[in-house]
């Protein structure tokens, strides 16, 4: 494996986006209440954003690794001002419009969602959803911000605690965060907490994901210090640690407990298909298709929302094409919206890295 590129990664983005876009399709108008159980069974938009969590934990600290490994330090502000190029201006672009809307009549948000949305916290707001009398989802065009939202708080913070930690502090940080993380999402569960906490003990809200995060983030430092131990041990137990991997994301997703197993098991998976792409599970994740749909994934996140939720009546016979759809606006997005911001991030990597800038650019 190349030490400067990451296999399978915009493959997996592709898995997650398409299972976040099959999860919404149970929503959308004009689908046939026959066909509920299959898009149940098979997607799931809530198990999509923790892979995407992941990957995120994974990539940002896996480059942070191999800047600091070159250079002694990580430049914080250069980082910051690459997340702003890739993040906000579809973000941004989406929020005006969303403002139009209002403005127009069309949709009306609440004041607390504005605050969400304005502030990348989207998902510490009370995010129940209310109805107006014309039967339309108030605010459910900016719900899908809770989990960027997460995103831009762990970008953040977590650049900040990686240049003040040393190594074993940092993975002591990130134990730690991973158990507090399952403590807090048992008590959510269970229901151990007073009414005066229901703000905080929601769906959304961050602490539920940190373990999602944790294990990228941990996951990047194994593959930096420990690549060759585990391309060993793939190469060894890989069926087993695949079938194991699988089972940890599958059951307790069925028993709706336990999530936090399931981000382990993804990220041994995760780990895996880096270190043997060419594995027979993992070929498809790097077909040409695929990357391009892992690359379009951010923009698909970012509008997605909007084409499902504003549908249109006429249009409820031939629903199924909501999704081509998001895929054109994503793809007219990414091209003529994005890409400029793209080129002026390029500018912010230190032009020695040995990293890519046409692979770096490219993920979120």
């Amino acid at each position: 494996m190349k030490t400067e590129l990451l296999p399978s990664l915009n493959g997996w983005r592709a898995v997650s986006i398409l299972l976040v876009l099959g999860g919404h399709t149970t929503a959308i108008k004009g689908l046939s209440v026959n066909h509920l159980h299959f898009w149940y069974s098979v997607f799931g938009g809530d198990i999509g954003v923790r892979f995407f969590f992941a990957i995120s934990g994974l990539l940002i600290t896996w480059l942070m690794l191999k800047e600091e490994t070159e250079f002694r330090r990580v430049n914080v502000k250069n980082f910051y001002i690459r997340r702003t190029l890739r993040i906000w201006p579809a973000y941004l672009t989406y929020v005006a419009l969303l403002a139009v809307f209002q403005l127009s009549g069309i949709v009306s948000q609440h004041a607390y969602a504005w605050r969400g949305i304005l502030t990348f916290t989207r998902n510490l707001y009370d995010t129940q959803l209310t109805f107006d009398p014309t039967g339309r989802h108030e605010d459910l065009l900016s719900f899908h911000f809770w989990s960027l939202s997460v995103e831009e708080q762990f970008y953040l913070f977590w650049p900040l605690l990686f240049c003040m930690l040393k190594m074993r502090w940092r993975i002591c940080f990130l134990v730690f965060t991973i158990l507090f993380s399952l403590v807090f999402q048992t008590v959510y569960f269970l229901g151990f907490y007073s009414a005066h906490h229901v703000v905080l003990f929601q769906d959304v809200n961050t602490f539920n994901f940190l373990d999602c995060l944790a294990w990228g983030c941990l996951g990047a430092i194994l593959l930096l210090r420990w690549k060759d131990g585990l391309e060993k041990m793939y190469e060894k137990f890989g069926t087993v640690l695949f079938s194991v991997a699988v089972s940890m994301i599958a059951v307790p997703w069925a028993m709706r407990l336990g999530k936090g197993i399931s981000n382990m098991g993804f990220a041994i998976l995760l780990l895996h298909s880096v270190v043997k792409p060419d594995w027979i599970f993992y070929r498809p994740l790097n077909f040409r298709w695929m990357k391009r749909v892992g690359v379009l994934s951010y923009s698909i996140y970012i509008w997605q929302q909007a084409i499902w939720i504003l549908w249109p009546k006429i249009l409820l016979p031939v629903w199924f094409l909501w999704i081509p759809m998001v895929f054109g606006i994503a793809w007219i997005s990414y091209e003529f919206l994005e890409k400029p911001f793209l080129a002026l991030r390029a500018k912010f990597h230190d032009p020695h890295m040995t990293v890519p800038l046409a692979m770096s650019r490219h993920n979120l």
